[in-house]
Formats: structure tokens, C-alpha cells, sequence
């Protein structure tokens, strides 16, 4: 891959923080967007801009084909069905339509494992009581221990696909035998994946999952939810509104509409999921092997200058594990936060990672991590030199704190 050519599709590159181009680590938290995507959303702005679906008038029917095109284009990227395909603005808001369309009771429960987003506890925590499966030794959620928390009252499995924290990736195929085994759904949050694992819905037999656009070149704001039609027929619109129905009767009574749209309620935002599409078509021009490919290659030399440097208390799982492109880490004196690490690398020298605990509090806990962890994520446009100039900011920067130094910040 030509990754001088590939960075160049990314405007915000060019800009210099500290005299320097930034360095942009940070993209398990959000990637960077292409010119293409950009281009995408103001054209819509721009050209066509008006409400869709109900509405017959020109820009109306452009900006519904438009619209229901990406649907289609989503469809395909994950193979499904497009009736199975619902926007969302995120994985969040996925994970939270299902937990409140099943209706879930006080005295029932959710098996999940310690490593999960909090976005994928607290929707069910409104709800019922959430039970987290714990990590095997290597750095794996422990499928056996999760199937010893079914009981009668367990409505639905949901896991991560990929730790945002750990990095490991899961093996969804086994969970989905396991949860049918014992007749409940399993719902799947790909948030991390969306842009460099490859998606196979029909293959991970999974029940539902969730995508977030603005982790995958995409926007904020945009994102999918996947479910398999029955399941999706099954769930509870919590939303009703404009584009939900096809009637609303004199007594108000109202009969809902086919799928996707009863689950879509009110106007959209048109402009980021066409963005959105445009994202898939980026990533499908670069192949998404390609991209794992060059991930993988850095997340190998990210590993390594990371490791190499002392007090570092790495999470990654333990080697030959498979994972994703990213190390978060922890100092094991802990005098100094993950945040105050973080600002002294953005600020001295342009380097953006993430510090905190990636809205995984349990997980930190469970790791025994009390002052959280710096945590660099890699995405396609990253490169070998950033890799190495990280690492020498990195130890600069814990050499200054190891003497008690505090940099104007």
C-alpha cells in the first residue's frame, strides 16, 4: 500500500501542533475522515438537501434513494439483508434500542464478560441486573464461566467483538452456538472493527449487532444496528413517531411500518449516513485485508517500543492471541494519571493518544489499574516514523516524571 498516497485523503494531517504534524493515535476513539466522505456530505448539503421518504417532490426522492442506497451499501458490507440493516447514531444507541425494545424485567439479567464499553452494560443496567463473564489468562473473555451465569431469567448474551482497552478480538463464532444452545439471542458490539476486520453476519450467526460510523472513516453521529428479521420483528419500537407508521387512526390507534423503518423514528441524519456509505466504499477501495494487514504490521512495532520502556504496565493479551491495532498501558507506580501522560505527548509534541479509562471503569478494576492507562490506536494512514517518534516521546516524557518534572500544560 502507497501510505503517502492513502495519507494524503485525510485534510487534518496536514495540520501542526508544537510546530510538528500531528501524530493521530487515537483512533480507537474516533478515526480520522476522508476528503471522500467530506465530499459526500456536502454534496448533499449542498445539492439535494431535503427530507426523505413521504415527500414527492425532486430533492425529496434524490435524497431518499440516496438514503436507502446506503442501506444497501451497509447491507452488503456486513452481508445482510437490507430489511435487517437499521441506522442509529451509534453503537450506544443500537445497544440501547434492544435493550429497551425487549422489554427487559427487574428480575431478569444480561450475561456479557468484564471487558465490555460501557455502552454495552448500562443500557441493560437500566433495565435488569448485568452479568460480567471474567477474562481467562490470556487476555480471552471465558466462555465457560459465561454460560455458568444462564439462568432462566437470562434474556440475551452481548459481547465485544474487539476490547477497546485490550485490543483482543473474540472469537464470536462459539458464543452464538453457546447462546442458541440455551435458546437466547447474542448480540454483538463491533464498534472497534467496523474498519479494519472484515464482517460476516451470516457467518458469526450472530442475533444483532452494532457498528459505529465515526470509528470507521465514517461520522459522528452515524451507525448501524443489525438484527436478524425475526428478532428485529420481535423488539418494541421505544420511539414512535414521523416514518414509524403507516396510520394513524381517529382513536389513535396506529398500525406500524415494515421493517426497517418502524424502528426509525423521526428525521434522520441524512447527510451522515450517505456519509456513512461513502466510508464503506473508502474502505472497500482499500481493502479491508490490506488495512489489517498494515495494523497489524505497526501494532508490532507499537508493542515493541511500548514494552521496551520501563515502568510500563502493558494490557495487551498474552502473544499469539489475536488483537487489534492498539496498546494501552498503565505506569506501575501510578504517581502520575494516564491523562496528565496524554497531555504532556499532545502538547510537547503533537502526539494525540487517549488517556483515561475508555468508559471501561470495570475492566480497569478488574486489571487493578487504578490511575487508568494511556492507550495508542493505530488506523491505516499511520506510519513506521510515528511509530518510532511516539517512542522517543514516550520516554522523554516518563523520564521528565520519573524526576518529578511537570511541564506547563
Amino acid at each position: 500500500m502507497n501510505i503517502n498516497r492513502i495519507r494524503e485523503d485525510f485534510p487534518q494531517l496536514t495540520r501542526k501542533v508544537a510546530d510538528r504534524p500531528i501524530v493521530y493515535l487515537d483512533n480507537a476513539a474516533t478515526s480520522l475522515k476522508p476528503a471522500s466522505v467530506l465530499a459526500a456530505m456536502e454534496d448533499y448539503y449542498r445539492n439535494f438537501c431535503a427530507n426523505i421518504h413521504r415527500g414527492k417532490h425532486l430533492l425529496s426522492e434524490e435524497a431518499s434513494a440516496a438514503f436507502e442506497g446506503s442501506r444497501e451499501t451497509l447491507a452488503k458490507f456486513i452481508n445482510a439483508k437490507v430489511v435487517e440493516v437499521i441506522f442509529v447514531r451509534g453503537a450506544t444507541e443500537g445497544i440501547g434500542l434492544v435493550a429497551a425494545g425487549l422489554k427487559l424485567q427487574v428480575n431478569e439479567n444480561v450475561v456479557g464478560t468484564v471487558l465490555e464499553h460501557h455502552s454495552n452494560i448500562l443500557p441493560w443496567r437500566v433495565y435488569c441486573a448485568y452479568r460480567g463473564a471474567p477474562l481467562r489468562p490470556d487476555g480471552l473473555p471465558d466462555i465457560a464461566a459465561a454460560e455458568a451465569l444462564i439462568d432462566e431469567h437470562t434474556r440475551i448474551i452481548s459481547i465485544t467483538m474487539c476490547s477497546n482497552v485490550t485490543g483482543v478480538i473474540v472469537d464470536v463464532e462459539p458464543w452464538a452456538e453457546m447462546a442458541h444452545r440455551h435458546g437466547i439471542p447474542l448480540l454483538v458490539d463491533a464498534a472497534q472493527c467496523g474498519g479494519h476486520l472484515k464482517i460476516d453476519v451470516e457467518k458469526m450467526k450472530c442475533d444483532f449487532l452494532v457498528l459505529s460510523g465515526h470509528k470507521m472513516f465514517g461520522p459522528t453521529g452515524s451507525g448501524i444496528l443489525y438484527g436478524k428479521r425475526d428478532r428485529l420483528e420481535a423488539l418494541h419500537p421505544p420511539t414512535l413517531g414521523g416514518g414509524t407508521v403507516n396510520r394513524v387512526h381517529a382513536d389513535y390507534s396506529y398500525d406500524l411500518r415494515d421493517l426497517p423503518w418502524r424502528l426509525e423514528a423521526g428525521t434522520p441524519d441524512i447527510a451522515a449516513v450517505i456519509g456513512l456509505a461513502a466510508a464503506v466504499e473508502y474502505i472497500k477501495g482499500l481493502g479491508l485485508e490490506q488495512i489489517e494487514a498494515q495494523v497489524q504490521k505497526l501494532c508490532g512495532s507499537l508493542e515493541a517500543c511500548v514494552d521496551r520502556l520501563p515502568g510500563i504496565r502493558s494490557c495487551s493479551p498474552a502473544a499469539g492471541v489475536r488483537r487489534t491495532g492498539l496498546v494501552s498501558f498503565g505506569l506501575e507506580d501510578e504517581v502520575f494519571s494516564a491523562d496528565y501522560i496524554t497531555r504532556l505527548l499532545s502538547d510537547s509534541y503533537g502526539i494525540m493518544v487517549r488517556g483515561g479509562y475508555h468508559c471501561a471503569h470495570p475492566l480497569h478494576e478488574y486489571l487493578g489499574i487504578k490511575s487508568g492507562t494511556v492507550r495508542a490506536s493505530l488506523q491505516v494512514y499511520n506510519t513506521d516514523e510515528e511509530i518510532e517518534y511516539f517512542g522517543h516521546a514516550l520516554a522523554s516524557v516518563l523520564k521528565m516524571v520519573a524526576v518529578g518534572g511537570r511541564v506547563g500544560i
